[in-house]
């Protein structure tokens, strides 16, 4: 049963700590006009977690070319 909620847990995890570029994006944008809203800011968020599973090879690529 732990082990069920481990994988999910550790993909959100990575999901908020690799794949920001929804979010980057946004915070690029409020440096210039400074008007990002919270709603903004939670479908960011969302659409990072979602593109997860396509990101995360292409990220995981990146880092073992270095």
């Amino acid at each position: 049963m732990k082990t069920k909620l481990v994988r999910p847990l550790l993909l959100l995890i990575a999901g908020l700590n690799l794949s920001s570029c929804a979010s980057a994006g946004l915070e690029f944008r409020n440096s210039f006009r400074g008007s990002v809203t919270p709603g903004e800011r939670i479908a960011a968020g969302a659409f990072d977690v979602v593109t997860l599973p396509v990101q995360l090879p292409v990220i995981v690529a990146m880092k073992l070319s270095e």
